[in-house]
């Protein structure tokens, strides 16, 4: 397949250069654009769009034995995520267990390899990634009149990507940003946890139920009048929960005629 001005640019940040050329060549081959370079020192390496003459449509990071530090990779990945949200983020683990594929998918990750892993496979994981990008970013478009979502005190910007409650902006992880836009845009339904997981974590995520239940626990925490006594964020037993937005006070009746 050719190689278009179009093709989306993947920036590759991978060591071990015959490895890392051998990823370039499949991308390649598929039809994209690709930025390779080694892996900065320290996993300082979440900076997608330096020295680019345009933003990568998809970043794809090793994170080798040698070098492994989950808190690190974490904090990088969060940082990441409050700079730029959107960006699809695809990680190379040289080994990662269960329990730490999940958080990094919690911090931000879109997607966890580990690796050994066959090209076609690599392949395969970034067209999808892609795909959901496109989808998202026509769905974005075909809601340009609805970027902002109001809910009694709260307020979400969908394209700047903050939130904030009557008034005062509030920080959230990209995890909850993702949790309440899809609540608001459901107001008042019952949302089961599978359905959450879904919409919110993807379809690839390998987790449990109980993420769903510990990032509803933070949304109260940053969000809800009195967290212990939730009157936005609903349990409901048995599905899910509920997003119910502030009831706004009914106007005074008016006077009586004499």
């Amino acid at each position: 397949m050719a190689v278009s001005a179009q093709a989306p640019l993947v920036l590759l940040l991978a060591d071990g250069p015959e490895w890392r050329d051998g990823l370039h060549q499949a991308l390649v081959q598929e039809g994209y654009r690709v930025h390779q370079q080694p892996l900065p020192p320290r996993l300082q390496l979440l900076s997608p769009q330096a020295d680019l003459l345009a933003p990568p449509a998809l970043l794809v990071v090793n994170l080798p034995t040698d070098r492994w530090d989950l808190p690190a990779t974490l904090q990088q990945l969060e940082r990441l995520r409050r700079r730029d949200a959107a960006l699809p983020v695809l990680l190379l683990p040289d080994q990662a267990d269960e329990q730490e594929r999940s958080a990094l998918l919690d911090a931000g990750a879109d997607d966890v390899l580990v690796r050994p892993f066959g090209l076609r496979e690599f392949i395969a994981r970034c067209r999808a990634m892609l795909r959901r990008m496109q989808r998202r970013q026509l769905q974005q478009r075909a809601a340009a009149g609805d970027q902002v979502l109001r809910c009694g005190g709260l307020v979400l910007y969908r394209q700047e990507y903050r939130i904030t409650r009557d008034g005062q902006e509030v920080s959230l992880t990209p995890r909850e940003w993702k949790l309440l836009e899809y609540f608001m845009l459901h107001p008042g339904r019952a949302l089961s946890r599978d359905q959450l997981i879904e919409q919110v974590w993807g379809p690839d995520y390998c987790g449990d139920h109980k993420s769903v239940d510990v990032h509803v626990l933070w949304l109260r925490r940053k969000l809800e009048p009195d967290a212990p006594t939730p009157q936005r964020f609903i349990t409901v037993r048995g599905v899910g929960y509920r997003f119910d937005p502030p009831v706004p006070p009914a106007a005074p009746a008016p006077p009586e005629a004499p």
